[in-house]
C-alpha cells in the first residue's frame, strides 16, 4: 500500500504542476455554473424588458363594422394601432414585417355579436414570430373577459353563469418533490460529465503522455510492482474525476447562491443541497468515477501517443451523456431493472433522494451494480497494463 501512494503521490504532484489540466478540471467548471447562469439572467431580463417596451404595430380592417373592440384595444399601452381599408395589403404588410399583427373583422361581426352570436375576425401573424403573438393574445384575452362581462350584464347574468363548476385544486406534493421529480436530473448529470472529464485528461496523460514522452518506460525500471504504478495512477484519475465534480457543484452552488430572484423555488433548491444529499452521491459517484478510470485506461495504455487517445476517448463523452440525460425524462423512476443500468441508475437514484421517495431495494441493487463495474474495470486495467504489447506499442 506504501508504494501505491508513494506512486500515486508522484502523479499527483506532476498533475498540479500542469496549469493547462487545472484550468480544465478546476478553474472552468468551478466559473462556468455562475458565468452561464449570470450571463442568462441578465440576457433574460433585459430581453424581457426590451419585449415589454417594444412598440407593437396592430393594422386592422373593420369591414364597415363598428371600432368599439378596436378602441378599446387601442387604449393599451405599447400598441399602435393602424387603419387599413384592403385585408389583401394588411396580409402583405403582415408577411413583409411592415407591421406585426392584422386584425380582419368580418362582414357580420356586430350582427353576430349584437344577437348574441360567436362574433369572429381574421388575425393575421407570423408564426416565425410568436412571441409578438403571445404578447397580443394575453390582450385578447382581456378583452374577450371584457365582452362576456358585458354580455352577461345586459341580460343581468352574474359572471358565475357561464362557469357553472370551479374546480379547487389541492396539491398534495411539497415543491421538493415537483422539483425533484422534473429538475432532480440535472445535478447528476452535471456531477458525471465534469467527473468524466476530469478522469479522462489525467488517464490520457499518465498513460499515453508517459509513453510519448518515454516516461513510463523509465518508470517501469523501478524497484516497484507494475500493479502498485497502476494502481496509484488509478486513484490519481479518479481522484481528479471526483475533483471536478466536487469544483463543479461548489459553482453550482455559488451560482444559486447570485440568484436574486426566485424566491421560494431557489431556497428549496438551494436546501436540496444538503450534507446527506452529499455524501449518498458520492457513495454512488465514487464507483462509477473508478468505472470511467478503468474504461479510459486501457485505451490510453493501448494508445501510442496523447493524441490518438484523446480522439478515442473524446466520443464516449455521448456515452455518458446520452444515459445521463434520462433523468431529465418525466415518469422514469428508479426500479429493481433499471438499477443494473451504469449511469442511468444513478441519476434516477439521485432523483429520488432529491424528490425524498427513494427506495432501499432499488438503491442497493445500484450500489452493488456499481461496485461490480468498478472491480471489473479495474481487472481489465489490470489485464491491459500487464501486457508488455500496450505498453511498448
Amino acid at each position: 500500500m506504501k508504494k501505491i501512494l508513494i506512486v500515486a503521490k508522484k502523479e499527483f504532484l506532476d498533475t498540479f504542476r500542469d496549469k493547462r489540466t487545472l484550468v480544465r478540471m478546476i478553474l472552468i467548471p468551478l466559473l462556468a455554473f455562475p458565468l452561464i447562469i449570470n450571463i442568462m439572467t441578465t440576457v433574460q431580463s433585459s430581453e424581457m424588458e426590451k419585449a415589454a417596451a417594444k412598440e407593437l404595430k396592430i393594422g386592422y380592417v373593420l369591414n364597415n363594422q363598428s371600432s368599439e373592440m378596436i378602441d378599446s384595444l387601442a387604449m393599451s399601452p405599447n400598441y399602435n394601432f393602424i387603419a387599413y381599408t384592403d385585408t389583401a395589403a394588411l396580409r402583405a404588410d403582415v408577411v413583409s414585417q411592415e407591421i406585426n399583427l392584422g386584425i380582419g373583422l368580418t362582414p357580420t361581426f356586430d350582427d353576430d355579436f349584437n344577437a348574441g352570436n360567436q362574433a369572429s375576425f381574421d388575425l393575421f401573424y407570423r408564426q416565425a414570430d410568436s412571441e409578438e403573438y403571445d404578447r397580443f393574445n394575453v390582450l385578447l384575452e382581456k378583452q374577450e373577459e371584457r365582452l362576456i362581462n358585458k354580455r352577461l350584464s345586459e341580460k343581468s347574468l352574474a359572471p358565475m353563469f357561464i362557469k357553472p363548476i370551479k374546480i379547487n385544486l389541492l396539491n398534495q406534493s411539497s415543491l421538493k418533490e415537483v422539483i425533484g421529480k422534473y429538475a432532480g436530473g440535472i445535478l447528476p448529470y452535471l456531477f458525471m460529465a465534469f467527473c468524466f472529464m476530469g478522469c479522462m485528461l489525467p488517464a490520457i496523460d499518465l498513460f499515453a503522455g508517459e509513453k510519448e514522452r518515454g516516461t513510463l518506460e523509465t518508470l517501469l525500471t523501478t524497484p516497484v510492482n507494475r500493479l502498485h504504478i497502476l494502481l496509484g495512477k488509478m486513484i490519481v484519475v479518479t481522484a481528479f474525476g471526483l475533483i471536478s465534480a466536487t469544483v463543479a457543484l461548489i459553482g453550482l452552488f455559488l451560482s444559486l447562491k447570485m440568484v436574486k430572484e426566485g424566491g421560494e423555488m431557489m431556497d428549496v433548491i438551494s436546501g436540496m443541497l444538503s450534507t446527506e444529499l452529499i455524501l449518498t452521491l458520492y457513495v454512488l459517484l465514487i464507483p462509477l468515477a473508478i468505472f470511467f478510470a478503468g474504461i479510459m485506461i486501457p485505451i490510453s495504455v493501448y494508445s501510442r501517443s496523447f493524441k490518438e487517445a484523446q480522439s478515442i476517448l473524446t466520443p464516449l463523452n455521448m456515452a455518458v451523456i446520452l444515459p445521463a440525460m434520462v433523468g431529465f425524462i418525466p415518469g422514469i423512476e428508479l426500479n429493481a431493472t433499471l438499477a443494473f443500468v451504469p449511469i442511468v441508475n444513478v441519476v434516477l437514484a439521485t432523483k429520488a433522494i432529491i424528490a425524498g421517495n427513494i427506495e432501499m431495494i432499488p438503491l442497493a441493487i445500484t450500489f452493488i451494480t456499481l461496485i461490480a463495474l468498478a472491480g471489473i474495470a479495474v481487472f481489465i486495467s489490470v489485464r491491459q497494463f500487464g501486457k508488455e504489447t500496450n505498453v511498448l506499442r
